[in-house]
């Protein structure tokens, strides 16, 4: 049985997920990405006895978010994949805190909102067939869906006082980041799955 690897990175924070079959090891650390992430995945996989030619697949995270640490994590699965002849394939944050709050969402409509380094919040509205994403501080975002919604992510105590009466409950999530998260979407990956860059610039409005 072949192993997924997963990585995702800011700046200064690095993680690295392995799965095998239902058996999944992460490791977290806060330090520069660009050093490090090479480091930290090849002592996952010797920590799990895998060799690198075990791997049949990686995932990395197509943002929104430091834009430096998405393109160092997608380099280095890339890399991987491009070097072992396995897919590779990305799955935005937005999909992945969606994923997480599943079982508690009660509503199809839904607010996605992640704090963004310059003090402004992203955002995805998701209605059905609809998603718009975009950026805006937190008291200049609007949301035009017409039923009450969840709210959702990291940013929602930010985001819930310009919204009373429209949400209809709230899932905070805080470590969406973590790679462990990413290999619940394994079913992307296929001979055609390619890695995205989910970037959101600070013009975009809903």
């Amino acid at each position: 049985m072949g192993s997924l690897i997963a990585v995702t990175a800011c700046l200064k924070r690095c993680s690295v997920a392995v799965a095998v079959g239902n058996v999944v090891r992460e490791i977290n650390e806060d330090v520069d990405a660009a050093a490090n992430l090479v480091h930290l995945a090849n002592k996952l996989l010797k920590a799990q006895n895998i060799a690198p030619n075990e791997l049949v697949g990686v995932i990395t995270a197509s943002g929104p978010g430091s834009f430096t640490g998405i393109r160092v994590a997608q380099s280095f699965a890339r890399g991987i994949a491009l070097a072992l002849k396995i897919p590779a394939a990305s799955v935005s944050y937005f999909d992945v805190i969606r994923s997480v709050c599943e079982e508690k969402i009660a509503a199809d409509d839904t607010l996605t909102v992640i704090k963004s380094e310059k003090e402004q919040i992203y955002y995805e509205i998701n209605s059905g067939n609809f998603r718009k994403a975009g950026v805006a501080a937190a008291d200049d975002l609007e949301c035009p869906l017409s039923e009450r919604f969840w709210l959702l992510g990291d940013a929602v105590d930010e985001v819930s006082p310009h919204f009373a009466g429209k949400i209809v409950g709230v899932c905070a999530v805080d470590d969406f980041r973590n790679a462990a998260h990413l290999l619940n979407f394994s079913g992307i990956l296929c001979e055609s799955s390619k890695i995205d860059t989910l970037y959101i610039s600070a013009q975009s409005r809903p």
